[in-house]
């Protein structure tokens, strides 16, 4: 995969170097996961950022090819607060527990683009790399609580102790090759295009799984369970990116 990425810069690249038109864009990002196997009622989407450069290359007076150099924070959110009580079994202890969860990507599209007068679409495919990803939590009683950040890509050599420090050494996720760095999907976007000022909503898929099934990392034989089926991590459990963006930009060229 990391091959194929080099391989889209430099198509990129050589893209930018033939665009007639070019930009740059930046806005605000909602994301999550899409699961088959048990989500936690307190599960809930993230917000992030994104910005990047847009080039255009026109191919007639309706379409053009587009391609984004984007940097996206994607990611998602939990609060166990938010769980009934026959689902968070640490409630009877007096433990709660929330976390946010960002990850940073540098994501490769391109895309044809159709325009109908100020109005556009866009659709086509994505290839993206994780730089780096985080999980800041805590862990509160009626009496404490603690906080850390750790890093989810980390390869931690205690397992979990809630009375211990939350940190890359102690924590349940963020086991080495547990998670992909890898992404690929597909963008679906639709804008307007003022003399070169454009406002664009995206929504975005990914197609790679986020769990590294392969991964001799994980040592629990059942991940979770989903109507009532048990789903092995060595097996079928599937975690696909999915987000959501509104950006603003400025293309230099025009319409």
């Amino acid at each position: 995969m990391k091959k194929l990425l080099v391989l889209s810069a430099a198509i990129l690249f050589a893209f930018t170097m033939n665009a007639q038109k070019f930009g740059v864009k930046a806005g605000y990002n909602m994301s999550g996961y899409l699961i088959n196997f048990y989500s936690p009622d307190g599960s809930k989407m993230s917000t992030g950022f994104n910005f990047g450069l847009v080039g255009e290359m026109p191919v007639n007076d309706m379409m053009s090819l587009r391609a984004d150099v984007t940097f996206n924070q994607l990611g998602s959110d939990y609060d166990s607060k938010d769980e009934t009580d026959a689902n968070w079994p640490l409630r009877a202890l007096g433990m709660e527990y929330k976390y946010d969860q960002n990850i940073n990507y540098l994501q490769i599209g391109i895309s044809p683009k159709f325009s109908f007068g100020p109005a556009y679409v866009f659709v086509g495919p994505y290839f993206a790399y994780a730089l780096q990803g985080n999980q800041k939590a805590t862990w509160s009683t009626s009496s404490e609580s603690q906080t850390g950040t750790l890093d989810i890509f980390s390869d931690p050599n205690t397992s979990f102790n809630p009375l211990d420090t939350y940190s890359d050494t102690n924590n349940e996720g963020g086991k080495g090759d547990l998670y992909n760095k890898t992404d690929f999907g597909f963008n679906l976007g639709v804008g307007a295009n003022f003399s070169g000022v454009f406002v664009e909503l995206n929504a975005g898929l990914g197609m790679l799984n986020f769990i590294n099934t392969s991964s001799t990392n994980y040592s629990a034989t059942n991940y979770a369970t989903k109507d009532d089926k048990t789903v092995a991590i060595t097996g079928d459990a599937s975690q696909k990116n999915i987000f959501f963006g509104l950006s603003v930009g400025y293309l230099l060229g025009g319409e």
